[in-house]
């Protein structure tokens, strides 16, 4: 039996109700992704990163106190989710990949881009989600063989992939 699948946890972070809403009827034929929040500026996005923890987060660059480069940068590169821009201006974009977003969308919203940037989204979530299990596996073994050599017990020999 397949276990099921973790769903992506969404984020829309727009100052424009319409924009939010346009995010989340492109979202909502989706079963695998829910939208656990949307905040309407910078300050109510930071809060909603730290209490929410989302996958992926829909951010517009021009938001009321904090734009969204101020986002990144105060909520910190290394504990952002996945990020995808959506505004309504292009001259952003280079400046965007440069903050590592995943995609950058440009409003009114083409569903084909859309729909391309959630597929690359959720190939780099599986991508993440891959690397920290072997991560959890890699800690694992690590600590089952300290604990066996504790106790005595026959060595494990793991053979790594250049033994093959």
């Amino acid at each position: 039996m397949k276990p099921e699948a973790t769903k992506i946890r969404v984020l829309v972070a727009d100052d424009e109700p319409l924009a939010r809403r346009g995010v989340r009827q492109l979202l909502s034929p989706h079963s695998d992704i829910t939208v656990i929040g949307e905040s309407r500026n910078g300050p109510d996005t930071l809060r909603a990163l730290a209490d929410l923890t989302p996958d992926l987060l829909f951010l517009d660059i021009q938001m009321p106190e904090m734009n969204g480069f101020e986002v990144l940068r105060a909520h910190g590169p290394d504990r952002m989710p996945a990020v995808i821009f959506v505004t309504a201006h292009d001259q952003f974009a280079v400046q965007a990949f440069e903050a590592q977003a995943l995609d950058y969308l440009v409003k009114p919203l083409n569903i084909e881009r859309f729909e391309a940037a959630l597929t690359r989204a959720r190939h780099r979530l599986q991508m993440m989600h891959a690397i920290d299990r072997a991560a959890r596996l890699t800690a694992l073994l690590a600590s089952e063989r300290a604990q066996r050599e504790r106790n005595g017990i026959e060595r494990v020999i793991i053979p790594t992939a250049t033994e093959n």
